[in-house]
């Protein structure tokens, strides 16, 4: 499965986490903002599009930064995601999915349980902020 994530961040160095809400895989844990490619999408196309369904933020693909990715093996599938970073995009972030939504220091990430795929890259954002 072919997955694109972003970090988005804010005026003062903070992350923003998004909460799987309840009834979805792995309900319940954190992680970066972002969604599935669909067929013919690239992933900056993509994050393009599910941050503006997912919080009605808009951004262009210029501002959208190849960071890092993480290639995780579930039971049942195997996860490739790019991670964007991205600073620059109009809007404030809502939820528009039920997802709970929290800005977050790069330092407390580890405070913040996420799913297997995204933890690997929480060095390279405590690295860079």
């Amino acid at each position: 499965m072919l997955v694109a994530a972003c970090a988005l961040v804010d005026r003062d160095n903070r992350i923003l986490l998004s909460r799987r809400p309840p009834g979805k895989a792995m309900a319940g844990l954190w992680e970066f903002p972002g969604g599935k490619i669909e067929a013919g999408e690239t992933p900056e196309a993509a994050l393009l599009r599910e941050l503006e369904e997912e919080l009605a933020v808009r951004t262009e693909a210029s501002c959208l930064a190849p960071l890092s990715f993480a290639s995780h093996a579930y039971d049942d599938f195997h996860l490739l995601m790019p991670l964007y970073i991205c600073r620059k995009y109009q809007g404030i972030p809502v939820s528009r999915e039920g997802q709970t939504l929290k800005w977050v220091r790069a330092a407390a990430l580890r405070d913040y349980p996420m799913p297997a795929a995204d933890e690997p890259l929480i060095p390279v954002l405590q690295d860079l902020l």
